[in-house]
């Protein structure tokens, strides 16, 4: 039998051998399945195995081949699925209490579109309790561990599915991203991440807000995104072309052309703003892989400007997102949670700004709310006006790379972070860096922009509202200079 290359593959030349007879259905999802069975009880990124389900898939992807004709374009290719998207007849609980025994009987959106896809579902990604934290630890399955140093976080709150990817538990996932939720695992497993612009792949099937039958109603109607991880920007690029369009159940996606197709990389000139002062400290990892970076570009011709976008404080960025992100999460909270958070404002620091921002918000202040709506709008036509001049921004994903996991409740207090000798609050630490750009609602891609002493570090790479191609374009370019997926070393 030939040996299924699982550190090297990716979703896109998984799916092309498959349709060029190269490689097996059966051998691929076979060997996902014996990976996870391998490293899953170290690295807990699978919480629901679906192997019963993956060997149904598995013979009807066999019986298409056979029959010849169009495939579709994920034919047999593993991907597992995130906890909080519904999955029809397989346990979905978002790491929820309530819902730790939760069957839907339909679909999200984005896997109804997988499946259609001819992806084999493997399972389903841990991820922290509805979502709602930049860690991994979740009350029904526990602690999600970064596969490049297992005493380290994946990350959250895709951090079981930027670990499964990265492991080659499966190929690809798809993502959602409040705060960084895509691209913060991304960056700290070593994989390819994309969070698309705001509202153009349906929410439908997602939790939060929590099912029907659980008195779930939407409160967060803004900065909620959604995308993919995967090992490559093609692999990004394929998955959200799959993902993306109305459903005719989320109002708010807009009727667009389907994306372009992707182009190869050319090695053309680029424009690049560099944005790396949020006035937060970076990691000497994070600051020698940016520099490294800068270097690299700068060599092959590329024009880079570092600058602060005109208009875009940094401070005032994460604030705005704190009020309209507390206020949005409040109103699906119980009046004694809200409580909880806001009595965290009396005690609070000063250097604490994000989260006693979400406090602020949890006093369902319409008036404060509006002015946040307000001071959004302003910081969208900021962005957007700065990125007319360039073909995409360059930042850091985060402060620091990966950090010690730990066991963090969705009401407990988070650790403050030393980075760079600086303590640093959890908040800013973690989002400080991603957060302005969920406010804004841009397209961004997270790639690996190095490997410092033995760990991943991330780039975002920022573009314009609704141009989510141009972006992944130009990602692709990036991603043929500074280098594409390294898988983890194997456990010891």
């Amino acid at each position: 039998m030939v040996e299924v290359p699982l550190d090297s593959l990716t979703a896109l030349g998984a799916a092309e051998a498959i349709r060029r007879g190269e490689l097996s259905v059966a051998a691929l999802v076979k060997a996902c399945l014996l990976r996870i069975a391998q490293r899953n009880g170290q690295i807990n990124a699978i919480v629901t195995l679906d192997a019963v389900g993956a060997t149904r898939a598995v013979d009807a992807a066999q019986r298409r081949l056979a029959e010849g004709g169009a495939l579709p374009p994920l034919l047999g290719v593993p991907v597992s699925i995130k906890d909080a998207f519904a999955t029809a007849g397989l346990r979905t609980t978002a790491s929820h209490r309530p819902l730790r025994h939760y069957v839907p009987d339909q679909d999200a959106t984005v896997v109804a579109r997988l499946r259609a896809a001819g992806a084999v579902i493997v399972g389903k990604s841990n991820l922290p309790e509805l979502a709602g934290a930049p860690h991994c630890w979740s009350p029904l399955f526990g602690l999600t561990r970064n596969p490049w140093d297992p005493a380290l976080t994946p990350g959250g709150s895709s951090g079981g599915a930027a670990a499964a990817v990265a492991s080659g538990f499966s190929l690809l996932e798809a993502g959602s991203d409040l705060a960084g939720s895509i691209r913060i695992p991304a960056a700290y497993c070593g994989v390819a991440g994309f969070k698309a612009t705001e509202n153009r792949i349906p929410r439908s099937g997602h939790i939060p807000h929590l099912p029907a039958q659980f008195g779930g109603v939407r409160s967060v109607r803004h900065m909620l995104s959604f995308g993919v991880l995967a090992r490559s920007v093609a692999d990004l690029h394929l998955g959200f072309g799959l993902m993306a369009g109305p459903d005719a159940i989320d109002t708010e996606v807009p009727s667009l052309p389907p994306p372009r197709p992707l182009p190869a990389p050319t090695g053309g000139r680029l424009r690049l703003a560099l944005w790396d002062d949020f006035g937060l400290p970076l990691c000497e990892r994070t600051r020698a892989a940016l520099e490294r970076v800068a270097g690299t570009l700068t060599a092959a011709g590329h024009t880079l400007c570092r600058a602060t976008p005109p208009g875009l404080d940094p401070d005032r960025l994460r604030e705005t997102f704190g009020v309209v992100a507390g206020t949005e999460i409040g109103l699906g909270l119980a009046g004694w949670q809200r409580g909880i958070v806001r009595s965290v404002r009396h005690i609070l620091p000063r250097s604490e700004r994000m989260v006693d921002a979400v406090a602020r918000g949890m006093r369902l202040d319409m008036r404060d709310y509006n002015r946040a709506l307000a001071r959004r709008d302003e910081a969208i036509a900021a962005l957007e006006s700065y990125l007319a001049g360039f073909d995409a921004l360059l930042c850091p994903v985060a402060t620091t790379v990966a950090y010690p996991g730990r066991p963090l409740g969705l009401f407990a207090k988070p650790p403050t972070l030393t980075v760079a000798g600086r303590r640093v609050p959890y908040m800013e630490a973690t989002i400080g860096l991603t957060a302005p750009f969920s406010l804004t609602g841009s397209p961004v891609v997270a790639l690996r922009a190095g490997i410092e002493a033995g760990l991943p570090v991330g780039l975002q790479v920022v573009g314009r509202r609704w141009e989510d191609d141009a972006v992944l374009a130009v990602a692709a370019e990036l991603e043929a200079l500074l280098g594409g997926f390294v898988a983890p070393p194997p456990p010891r």
